[in-house]
């Protein structure tokens, strides 16, 4: 099998994974369903039955021994009919949304401490705060 093609299957591998627990996925699915549709026997049944598992997949995460299962599917697939080529780009085009950064902040003060936070931002001083135990009297 050529390279571009190995490097396709990947590609609709990534894609069909990264969409699975997403809003993505019954349109994933659908694709890979056309995909396996073409399948020999066994081979369908078994790639059929993998097309159900994702349901219990935590939204946006990405499985590695996924990946490489439905990549290995997939240049089987395309090693035996490279016509399917136009159906894996489809999947591998898909994009999914990237799910925003999540931020974890945690801020504390013990003994009369000041927390100065900011989220998503800069924060700038001229100088450093002021102690209110400094006895400066301000």
């Amino acid at each position: 099998m050529n390279e571009e093609l190995a490097e396709l299957a990947a590609s609709g591998a990534t894609a069909l994974v990264a969409a699975m627990g997403t809003d993505l996925w019954t349109e994933a699915k659908r694709l890979m369903s056309g995909v396996v549709a073409r399948a020999h026997g066994g081979r369908r049944r078994e790639l059929s039955a993998a097309l159900e598992l994702p349901s219990t997949t935590t939204r946006g995460v990405v499985d590695g021994e996924a990946v490489s299962y439905w990549t290995d599917a997939l240049v089987q697939l395309l090693h035996r009919n490279p016509g399917l080529a136009q159906d894996v780009m489809a999947l591998a085009s898909l994009r999914i949304p990237r799910q925003p950064d999540v931020a974890v902040q945690v801020n504390s003060a013990t003994g009369s401490g000041e927390v100065f936070a900011v989220q998503h931002g800069n924060q700038h001083f001229a100088g450093g705060p002021r102690s209110r135990d400094s006895g400066d009297g301000r």
